[in-house]
């Protein structure tokens, strides 16, 4: 965090770094506009109207690039605050990963983003319209879903490499509820995976001293109204609803950011 002095007092820029799925840059039914993200950003600016925020939005596709992404990417841009959004989704069906992926994330990022302007240039429809796969996954190879083990491992390392490389304070997003009246197909379909998933974030969150948004417990007072009909997907109240969560805990890593700067000020 950049502190700068000015006629009206102290001026800090702040960096947030997003860290998730497809779910963060919308699709059809809610805007890009209307994501979490995106919520969480303007509930920020209103509070904080002193503040200059960046956000930044990078795709986390599996847990195995998430060393990686966080290797490159907490030094190139500094993050103050990062949300690390892990679903459920990693661990209840297959995914198309590949040795690439796992070594250069961002590059096999980029590749995918070029590919669906291409698609969706091509099938005259906007890029949200797309489904979650791009002709470039369908090259790589189908692995099966992560064991909760393996996930548990995979997100641990990620988060302790970033301790030792990063001062940048993260924050994790747990699984979501699992909505019952969806049609999608999953390798395991069950509301308990989504909850045990739920509770390996939460207790990564209280072995590595880091802050946790317990998406179960934020959505547990409301009904099938967060979600997309038959789909898992938020929708857009279910956003708000996350957003409001997300904002809440990025407000409170701010201002123990602020208390920080000024003790270190005060020496």
């Amino acid at each position: 965090m950049t502190i700068k002095t000015g006629l009206n007092g102290h001026r800090s820029n702040i960096r947030i770094l997003f860290l998730g799925q497809c779910i963060q840059y919308g699709y059809d039914g809610v805007s890009c506009y209307s994501t979490y993200p995106n919520v969480a950003a303007s509930i920020l600016t209103a509070q904080f109207p002193s503040f200059r925020f960046k956000f930044d939005f990078k795709y986390l596709y599996h847990p195995t690039g998430l060393k990686a992404i966080l290797q490159h990417r907490l030094p190139l841009t500094s993050p103050d605050l990062a949300v690390i959004t892990l679903p459920a989704m990693f661990a209840a069906t297959h995914w198309r990963v590949n040795m690439i992926y796992q070594i250069a994330p961002e590059l096999v990022d980029t590749a995918r983003t070029f590919m669906r302007k291409v698609q969706a240039k091509v099938k005259g429809v906007a890029t949200t319209a797309l489904g979650r796969d791009t002709l470039i996954d369908k090259t790589f190879a189908v692995q099966p879903p992560l064991t909760l083990d393996k996930y548990e491992h995979l997100v641990e390392e990620a988060l302790c490499y970033a301790k030792q490389i990063s001062s940048c304070r993260i924050i994790l997003l747990g699984a979501g509820r699992f909505n019952d009246d969806t049609v999608e197909d999953y390798a395991i379909h069950s509301p308990e995976l989504w909850s045990s998933v739920n509770r390996m974030v939460v207790r990564l969150g209280a072995r590595l001293n880091l802050p946790v948004i317990d998406m179960q417990d934020a959505l547990t007072e409301h009904g099938g109204e967060v979600f997309i009909s038959n789909n898992h997907k938020f929708s857009e109240f279910g956003h708000e609803v996350v957003g409001r969560e997300v904002a809440l805990v990025l407000s409170a890593q701010l201002r123990m950011l602020m208390l920080d700067q000024s003790s270190m000020a005060n020496l």
